[in-house]
């Protein structure tokens, strides 16, 4: 799927292709120097509550931790100078860098990582930075991302092969439907302990010949 698709799908804007950022309560020049945009940001998206924000960063563009490390200063020093604004106050612990990388997989341990911000380590196509493909099994990390229905629908091949091993005498499945009862031990001809069965000879020899098919 493609990333910024699935964003725009969910409603959320892209604060970087808007023409003032400051409708939606941030200030853009609060986290980076508009005339120098970081070459490692790729998008800002806010949802349509404006209670998330996330922050497109390519993973490829320079070590993880250090590209964290950035990032959590600028969010820092954001939310210091906003920390009067409602808006800020909303998005303050729903601020995430999703970062996207297209090499060897990077460190991760960062996603454990909460101060300041959430982090979430994808893998990605990063050739067209403004259209990035990521997996299926990827895009389940995203917290909006819903998953097909046909994910829970039962295998055709494997449902019918558990019918097979089911018995075909309806007398067996009423065993297998009857309740099991407590038995008390009582004592044999010769004075030692007998345990009762729940189940007759009969039934042990049915249920012996369905196992051995």
């Amino acid at each position: 799927m493609v990333l910024q698709e699935a964003f725009q799908n969910n409603f959320y804007i892209d604060l970087l292709a808007v023409q003032d950022a400051t409708v939606y309560g941030i200030d853009l020049e609060d986290l980076f120097d508009p005339e120098h945009q970081p070459g490692e940001l790729l998008s800002i998206f806010i949802s349509k509550e404006w209670d998330d924000l996330f922050l497109l960063l390519d993973g490829d563009s320079m070590e993880i931790n250090s590209l964290c490390d950035q990032w959590d200063d600028r969010i820092r020093v954001f939310s210091i100078i906003n920390r009067n604004s409602d808006a800020v106050k909303k998005l303050q612990y729903n601020i995430v860098q999703l970062i996207v990388y297209s090499g060897d997989t990077p460190d991760k341990s960062r996603e454990g990582n909460l101060v300041m911000s959430r982090k979430i380590i994808l893998k990605g196509d990063l050739s067209d930075r403004s259209h990035i493909i990521i997996d299926d099994d990827e895009a389940i990390e995203l917290p909006f991302h819903m998953i097909s229905a046909d994910a829970f629908t039962p295998d055709a091949a494997q449902t019918q092969k558990l019918r097979k091993l089911l018995p075909e005498d309806d007398t067996l499945l009423t065993l297998m439907k009857k309740p099991l009862e407590k038995v008390t031990r009582r004592k044999g001809e010769k004075g030692n302990w007998v345990q009762p069965l729940n189940y007759e000879e009969q039934h042990f020899k049915m249920i012996k010949e369905w196992l051995e098919k």
